[in-house]
């Protein structure tokens, strides 16, 4: 199963795409993309109306919609996912500067997972995978190491530090516009296909997924 774990929409500052918009693209495009996580910066929208937007979406698209947040903390961008009541009591998500250690621990132990976005860009995370996998252990499952918006060196950068480490590698597109430029470029490849976060958090957290490039003759696609 194919799913982007990085895309932001116009609930991001940095973006003015909707997320119809990328699943119309997606589909136009016969990508093979079967689910999207809009990880917005700073934002995990929990309006009713929101939810239900994204559900006649995936209906619509026949591609699943997922939320989670790129969060910001000390060492850099953290991407969430499975953030519950519990996680939102405990962190005010929209503050910059989040505490990456309580954050990551917090996250693991309430069912979710922690992945470091981009870790050898903007951030400190990829300087200190030794020192912060051997405090959080299981609570670092895996680390973003394909990035559509890195340069290749980071990303090599990234992805031997994963084979290094043991830690499990992923893949997302960092889609801020609907355009070949931006998105269907990276994903994440799952061993079993999942319809719920809880789902996709258990898968990689399980270590069954894999960074994804989608064909190189895709540059065919329409912007």
């Amino acid at each position: 199963m194919i799913v982007d774990l990085h895309v932001h929409t116009k609930l991001s500052a940095d973006s003015r795409v909707s997320a119809e918009q990328y699943l119309e693209f997606a589909a136009r495009n016969q990508s093979g993309l079967e689910a999207i996580c809009f990880t917005e910066h700073r934002r995990y929208p929990t309006e009713p109306e929101i939810e239900r937007d994204y559900a006649q979406l995936s209906e619509r698209y026949g591609i699943r919609v997922f939320r989670g947040i790129e969060a910001d903390t000390d060492l850099g961008h953290l991407l969430l996912f499975g953030i519950n009541g519990e996680v939102m009591r405990r962190f005010d998500l929209t503050s910059r500067m989040l505490k990456s250690d309580h954050l990551i621990e917090v996250i693991h132990h309430e069912g979710g997972i922690a992945i470091p976005a981009h870790p050898f860009r903007d951030s400190g995370y990829g300087v200190r995978l030794d020192a912060l996998l051997a405090r959080h252990g299981a609570a670092l499952g895996a680390i973003e190491v394909l990035n559509g918006q890195n340069s290749a060196a980071e990303n090599e950068h990234a992805s031997d530090a994963a084979l290094k480490l043991g830690i499990t590698a992923v893949g997302g597109s960092d889609a801020h516009f609907a355009s070949g430029k931006w998105f269907l470029t990276c994903a994440t490849e799952l061993e079993r296909p999942v319809a719920t976060v809880e789902e996709l958090c258990s898968e990689l957290r399980a270590g069954r997924a894999k960074p994804y490039l989608f064909p190189a003759d895709s540059t065919h696609r329409s912007s």
